[in-house]
């Protein structure tokens, strides 16, 4: 009876784990594929004309939105947030932008008042900030402001003379797999952080009494290796000697017992090499192996053996980081490696041929563009195009374009230093090694195994945005201000006037119209009613429209990216020059011009002094405030009063008390009336309405008083919003109803080209553009070159066309060419 009992409860504890083992492979499945299918993230990149700029230049980009699984089309986000960041971390500039397909155009005019410095370039939906801020496009844009003379820059500029002087490199150590296991050869990835260390490091490798174990070197960028087999009761370092000093750097305590996974990666295969110490071996253990969070490989090891071989095909890959991670029989992660798969086989290679490699001032180029895979086969793609002066902007063979960031940055931990450089030549040895260790040193960042099993099915925090929206709450005009449920209709004014059905707030008062997908600015109109809109009591309309805020920008996160101080030197050297030589060209053949435009300058310079005063003035229905008491408050003008109330805010102000909970004015020694936008409201109603809503407030006595409403002899208190009656034009409203303009998607400016041939007026101008042309989408579609024209300047240099951009099948493409003007 013992035994039988003994064998059920044996039976039962193996089909127990069975169905354990089963289920947990299962999850990883489910949620894997929930990610892929359901969750994926989006990513973005910007090509811009240039790498960097001077003031008053005009910066000119294309955006690209994809499925960041994929690479093709998202199915989620429509609209795509740009964003120009000041090097104090402002936003100086914005664009929203309408992706119908898998690209969008844009551009910022940078204003010559503007501070020089490094700016940001970021780009981001908000469905993004689901999986984090710190996965937005990010680019650093460098801003100078050139005289025809010199280079003024706020920024320190950076000499081998200022650069601090560090004596000892600063190194990091990553096991491969993650630890270190005492009696198992491990191998170890080191990155020295210091850049002057980085390709003349040499040291040993020494246990705690000593004794020198091996000798160790770096290779390039600050990476290298080393393989040895820890002992137990042993501690090992690394020591160097820098000026005539040693230095010890501890390498992480081995584990007594543990894991090791030892990945190669060859040309057709991934082979992975599991091995453990533990008393089990590997038995009851999972390896996983995905790509973007695509699963490609799982295996459940019954038996106990302490170490296993299996290989992956990757020729059937596509390019791209392979994340493999092995699970103990808990479910815990206990090994993971990331690889980098670089599939020869499945490669596009976009061909831009010119007519001729020389040519002279002012001639027309025309060039065609294709992309071919290996069989010769046209693929649809979308690109864009960039042709600008070579000499004024040095390329750099190795730094980031769409490829890089795509298949590498978007997806690793840090920055990738010269990221190009493991793509310049495909089949270099050394290349594919060094990016074998950036694998190690780097990591997956998408996810993390824990967060992506534990996580519940629910709907994310951040819905993709389809369109823009109306959106607002109700609240009724008397006490007690609540919220108030009723109809509210919405109609768009202008050249395309319509007129939306009613709708219905909801309990909380809030109503929201939409998604639309209108361009630049429409003029709108939105009604409400207590009841209904057929009801024309003067009593239905006792209620007050507030438009919702536009959303906040996330914060800002800024990542320094590293760059050789030789490159940035010469860069800049050459940037100067050329931008130099542009203006004093500028300078000797439109002298007249200049003199012209400085005398605009200053009648501009007036013209805003005295705009916000006529945008106020038009906001009336009387025009200017008087001189008989009467005056203005422009919020505007004051600083850091968005957490006030408007009751908090007029308290502050002269000529108005409080007593007993009412407002007094001291003129008139009374109560006056008080209008949010030319609708008479209580008192009471100002402590529910934010500073930050307001445009400016104007206090009116007298004959002023009078103009606005009858029987104003107790005085006026005029409340007028941002968003409530912008563009009103002289109307004054009842309740119930406000008009404002509302603000659609950004449209980029066409870029200007001149024409040599045709262009008349431009015969007696100097042509002295450094981006020769710009074109922010091009389509290529099935067996057809796509033709592009432009024209070269006056300046004699050489140029470089460089072209960006995806195919249908979700493949970065990346390519360049260069010509030269004499």
């Amino acid at each position: 009876m013992k035994k039988l009992l003994l064998l059920i409860c044996i039976s039962f504890c193996a089909l127990s784990f069975t169905i354990y083992q089963t289920n947990f492979l299962n999850l990883i499945e489910k949620k894997l594929n929930d990610y892929s299918k359901n969750h994926y993230p989006e990513k973005v990149y910007i090509q811009t004309d240039k790498p960097f700029y001077a003031l008053d230049d005009d910066l000119w980009f294309t955006s690209y939105l994809v499925n960041g699984i994929t690479h093709q089309k998202t199915n989620k986000s429509n609209i795509l947030h740009v964003e120009l960041i000041n090097p104090k971390d402002s936003i100086v500039a914005k664009r929203t932008l309408f992706v119908e397909n898998i690209s969008v155009a844009g551009d910022f005019k940078i204003e010559n008042n503007w501070a020089t410095g490094k700016y940001l370039l970021r780009g981001y939906t908000t469905y993004m900030k689901n999986h984090g801020i710190e996965n937005f496009f990010q680019k650093e844009i460098p801003i100078y402001r050139v005289t025809k003379d010199s280079i003024v820059n706020t920024d320190t500029v950076v000499t081998s003379t200022n650069i601090k002087k560090i004596n000892k490199p600063e190194i990091s150590f990553y096991p491969e797999g993650g630890y270190l296991i005492n009696n198992l050869t491990n191998r170890v990835v080191f990155k020295i952080k210091t850049p002057s260390f980085y390709n003349n490091f040499k040291a040993v490798l020494k246990d705690k009494s000593g004794k020198e174990i091996k000798q160790i070197e770096s290779i390039e960028y600050g990476l290298g290796n080393f393989i040895f087999k820890p002992e137990a009761n042993n501690s090992y370092y690394i020591s160097t000697i820098v000026n005539e000093k040693e230095y010890k750097y501890q390498l992480p305590k081995a584990l007594n017992k543990g894991y090791v996974l030892s990945v190669t990666n060859t040309a057709n295969s991934i082979i992975i090499n599991a091995k453990s110490t533990t008393e089990n071996g590997l038995k009851d253990t999972y390896l996983v192996a995905h790509e973007r969070g695509t699963l490609l490989f799982n295996k459940y090891e019954k038996t106990n053996k302490k170490s296993y071989i299996v290989s992956i095909p990757s020729n059937s890959l596509v390019d791209g980081v392979v994340n493999i991670t092995l699970f103990d029989n808990d479910g815990h992660p206990v090994a993971e490696r990331a690889v980098f798969v670089n599939n020869t086989e499945d490669k596009l290679e976009l061909n831009i041929q010119t007519n001729k490699s020389t040519y002279d001032s002012r001639k027309k180029i025309t060039l065609n563009l294709n992309v071919r895979n290996k069989q010769g086969i046209s693929v649809p793609s979308t690109l864009s195009m960039s042709v600008r002066d070579l000499k004024a902007y040095p390329y750099n063979t190795r730094t980031a374009n769409i490829k890089t960031y795509l298949l590498l940055n978007s997806d690793l931990r840090g920055t990738i230093e010269d990221p190009n450089y493991f793509f310049e030549k495909e089949n270099d040895s050394k290349r594919k090694y060094l990016l074998d260790l950036v694998m190690m040193t780097h990591g997956w960042k998408r996810f993390t195994w824990q967060e992506l099993l534990n996580s519940k099915d629910s709907i994310q925090k951040y819905k993709p945005e389809e369109g823009l929206f109306i959106s607002g709450t109700i609240k009724k005009l008397k006490k007690p201000y609540t919220p108030h449920k009723g109809p509210v209709r919405l109609t768009f004014l202008g050249e395309m006037f319509a007129q939306v059905p009613t709708k219905i707030s909801d309990s909380l008062g809030h109503f929201q119209f939409g998604p639309y997908g209108f361009l630049d600015t429409i003029p709108m109109l939105l009604e409400s009613r207590l009841n209904n809109f057929n009801n024309k009591e003067a009593s239905s309309r006792n209620v007050v429209i507030l438009l919702d805020k536009p959303k906040a920008s996330p914060k800002i996160n800024r990542t320094q990216n590293s760059t050789e101080l030789s490159s940035k030197i010469k860069e800049k050297e050459n940037f100067v020059k050329v931008t130099q030589y542009i203006k004093q060209l500028k300078f000797e053949y439109n002298q007249e011009v200049q003199k012209l435009k400085a005398v605009e300058l200053i009648a501009k310079k007036e013209t805003e002094e005295s705009k916000r005063n006529e945008e106020m003035n038009r906001r009336t229905s009387y025009g200017s405030v008087g001189l008989g008491g009467s005056k203005r408050l422009d919020i505007n003008s004051l600083d850091k009063v968005g957490s006030l109330s408007a009751y908090q805010l007029l308290m502050r102000l002269g000529g108005i008390y409080f007593s007993q909970g009412n407002l007094f004015l001291i003129r008139t020694q009374s109560q006056p009336q008080i209008l949010l936008d030319g609708m008479e409201i209580d008192a009471d109603l100002l402590r529910s309405i934010n500073s930050d809503e307001i445009s400016f407030i104007d206090i009116l006595v007298g004959a002023d008083a009078n103009l606005v409403t009858v029987g104003g002899g107790n005085g006026v208190i005029a409340i007028y919003s941002k968003s409530g009656n912008e563009g009103s034009k002289n109307i004054k409203r009842k309740p119930g109803i406000i008009n404002f303009d509302a603000v659609g998607f950004y449209t980029a400016r066409k870029f200007y080209a001149p024409d040599h041939i045709n262009g008349f007026e431009e015969l007696n101008k100097k042509d002295v553009r450094t981006t020769l042309h710009w074109e922010p989408i091009i389509k290529i579609f099935d067996q057809e070159d796509t033709e592009i024209s432009f024209f070269t300047s006056d300046i004699k240099s050489d140029y470089i066309i460089e072209v960006e951009g995806i195919s249908a099948n979700g493949q970065p493409i990346h390519a360049i060419k260069t010509f030269n003007v004499e």
